[in-house]
């Protein structure tokens, strides 16, 4: 039997055995980025583990320009699990429709952080929950995350340096998806009466690089939450930037939604 062969026959066998779940195997999550979710039918595929590889540190903002907005769409309450303090910010996350009710942020020891997920992933609240932190699981781990993930139809993320995951024989990908994001040169904005062009929408590069029964893909995609100047720079500077928080935007301050585990 070839391997394309033995391929198909493990995903008809999944297919049988998520017939007998209490949660429909066929939902998917929007990314709002519509070539992307045309290739995948609709969106990244729930009760599921997805894998996103952060290439450099400072393309991070890269990677949370396509995980944030599905997060916020999902309308399910986010946990966000790592090895260090989250180093979120709430007007950011508010900016891209997150409700700071349904967040919450789990620290944990490099250990039994996925034990941890295991324990969400396979609880009944349906959740999604977020994995950071530099620590590559075995396959053994991944699998059971996944099964975790199917039987309660809770989805997972990924979200760890590329360089870490590159060691050899420590690679495994049993997840549903892997993606890798990047910052990409946007198109200048050129307006009437400007000498020189102002910087348009913020564009990624985002790199399907596997997905289980399909075709990896690579786009060039215009960030939707980056919108070009809607004035001259100059007036900007004459005037001075409007506030950033309008007045009453936010809550009152209360006690941080955090957990350590």
């Amino acid at each position: 039997m070839t391997s394309n062969a033995l391929a198909r026959l493990r995903e008809q066998v999944r297919c049988l055995e998520r017939r007998s779940l209490p949660h429909s195997p066929s939902r998917v999550l929007p990314t709002g980025l519509q070539p992307v979710d045309d290739h995948l039918g609709g969106g990244l595929r729930t009760a599921s583990l997805h894998d996103i590889l952060v290439p450099d540190p400072l393309e991070i903002g890269a990677s949370l320009a396509l995980l944030l907005p599905l997060l916020a769409r999902s309308g399910q309450p986010v946990l966000w699990l790592g090895t260090v303090p989250s180093q979120l910010h709430a007007w950011g996350l508010r900016r891209t429709g997150i409700s700071l009710h349904r967040l919450v942020c789990v620290e944990s020891d490099e250990t039994s952080i996925l034990s941890v997920a295991e324990d969400i992933l396979r609880g009944p609240e349906h959740a999604i929950v977020v994995i950071g932190g530099p620590r590559v699981p075995s396959l053994t781990e991944v699998r059971r995350l996944n099964l975790a993930a199917e039987t309660s139809g809770n989805t997972g993320f990924f979200l760890r340096p590329v360089s870490t995951s590159r060691s050899p024989g420590k690679d495994p990908c049993a997840c549903a998806t892997r993606w890798q994001v990047t910052s990409h040169p946007s198109a200048p904005l050129c307006l009437p009466g400007l000498v020189l062009p102002l910087p348009g929408r913020r564009r990624l590069s985002v790199s399907l690089l596997r997905v289980r029964g399909g075709r990896p893909a690579h786009w060039l995609l215009d960030c939707p939450d980056h919108a070009p100047f809607s004035c001259p720079v100059a007036s900007l500077l004459a005037h001075r930037a409007p506030s950033a928080l309008p007045a009453e935007s936010l809550p009152r301050r209360s006690p941080a939604c955090r957990a350590r585990a």
